[in-house]
């Protein structure tokens, strides 16, 4: 097995932390939604609550799926491409993508200055 380095385990380390970020997060919407009384609320608004949770989860499960494969191939070829895709992520979604994105852009300029 190759080893890693520090930017990829702070990649690792930030991965985990999403992820379990959004597991209780969808864990408690969905809770929620159903402590919610049906006086509150009517069953189309249930119903619309749960397309959107629908679409959220699929917009995260989405942007892990991606963020997993950019992390796990933020050294390939010493490429500038997959720290730049978690500085991207970072803009649009959770901003602990930011860490490992410059961090890794940091440590490709760094390895290709040596070169």
């Amino acid at each position: 097995m190759k080893a890693t380095t520090g930017v990829q385990r702070s990649g690792w380390i930030v991965w985990w932390i999403e992820t379990v970020v959004y597991i209780i997060g969808s864990s408690i919407f969905i809770g929620l939604v159903n402590v919610i009384s049906d006086s509150t609320f009517s069953m189309q608004d249930k119903a619309f609550s749960f397309v959107i949770w629908l679409l959220l989860t699929f917009f995260f499960a989405l942007e892990q799926v991606l963020a997993f494969f950019m992390v796990k191939y933020i050294h390939r070829d010493n490429s500038y491409v997959y720290p730049i895709i978690l500085i991207a992520l970072g803009f649009v979604g959770p901003k602990l993508y930011l860490i490992p994105g410059i961090w890794g852009v940091l440590y490709t300029n760094h390895g290709k200055l040596q070169k």
